[in-house]
């Protein structure tokens, strides 16, 4: 149980103790996800060529043949994302099969969120 405060404007604040959780991973440590189970799961692989913005109107007036210009110089790396998060950059090649492909030139190290490790 914890102590309650009530201060002169009605708000109640209450202090506890916690109990200390075990490290993650310790002995007996059931939290732990092995590896060899997720790795089998599916995910959503896509290059991003570039993007842009564009009005309603200019898109509703687009014809066969235009070229529609992108927000991304020629020669800069492409982004491949899994499910939505980039992950590494590369750039486009042909494969054996005339069909297109990306060679890895970065992994991208992802961002430490506020709170996480």
């Amino acid at each position: 149980m914890g102590v309650r405060s009530v201060k002169e404007d009605g708000t109640a604040t209450m202090r506890t103790e916690m109990e200390k959780l075990p490290e993650a991973g310790g002995p007996g440590d059931t939290s732990v996800i092995p590896a060899g189970v997720v790795e089998n799961v599916v995910v959503d692989l896509a290059v991003e060529l570039g993007r842009m913005s564009m009005r309603i109107r200019d898109i509703k007036s687009l014809r066969q043949g235009e070229v529609i210009s992108l927000q991304r110089p020629v020669g800069d790396p492409l982004d491949i994302r899994i499910n939505g998060r980039i992950v590494a950059r590369g750039e486009v090649v042909a494969t054996e099969g005339r069909q297109y492909g990306i060679r890895v030139t970065e992994i991208v190290m992802p961002e430490t969120e506020p709170g996480g490790a």
